[in-house]
């Protein structure tokens, strides 16, 4: 897929990222995300999402069809859509919820996913990242009460989402990333 005039106008921002440039961009058109968490959480980074010009985001939330129409309508490069088209190149999945726990659990089982990024958003909280299917464990343990910096890690969630579908690290590695509060500690593990 080469880029249009259009398109990198548009993208102008991110394509001029170190590691992402135009490939990047076009691995990100050409992507299929699942995205899925409680309606409220998932809100910003499906915006972030569709104003990057990932291709294709099904939505497995209670999202109104008009927020699903408006996002739509943000960008005319992105299907939005609350139906699962497979393959998925990459499940975003934000657990905000004991109800959404288990859903991310069953996708987290699916192996037609290829990879995860995986945010729960109860205290202290934590973001798995995946980029193949090692079988995901973060959502095994039931749903505690909401880490204040919830918002936060979502948001953080939907960029290393955003770097692992552009490319932005030339071998990917199992990571998990962990909060006190607002301060991280970033685990690689090999």
């Amino acid at each position: 897929m080469t880029l249009t005039d259009a398109q990198i106008d548009r993208y102008s921002r991110q394509i001029i990222v170190p590691h992402v440039g135009g490939r990047g961009q076009e691995r990100l058109l050409a992507a299929r995300i699942l995205l899925a968490g409680d309606a409220r959480d998932i809100e910003a980074p499906l915006a972030y999402l569709v104003g990057a010009g990932v291709g294709s985001i099904s939505v497995k939330a209670a999202v109104s069809i008009e927020k699903i129409g408006a996002m739509r309508e943000l960008n005319p490069d992105v299907i939005v859509t609350d139906e699962l088209k497979a393959p998925i190149d990459l499940a975003l999945l934000i657990v905000g919820s004991e109800a959404t726990r288990i859903v991310a659990k069953e996708i987290a089982n699916d192996r037609g996913v290829r990879s995860f990024v995986i945010a729960r958003l109860d205290a202290p909280g934590t973001i798995a990242i995946i980029p193949d299917t090692h079988g995901p464990q973060i959502v095994e343990a039931q749903f505690g009460t909401r880490s204040e910096a919830a918002d936060f890690i979502a948001m953080l969630a939907t960029v290393e989402a955003f770097k692992l579908i552009a490319g932005y690290a030339e071998n990917p590695s199992l990571t998990t990333i962990e909060f006190d509060g607002y301060a991280t500690r970033v685990r690689v593990h090999p």
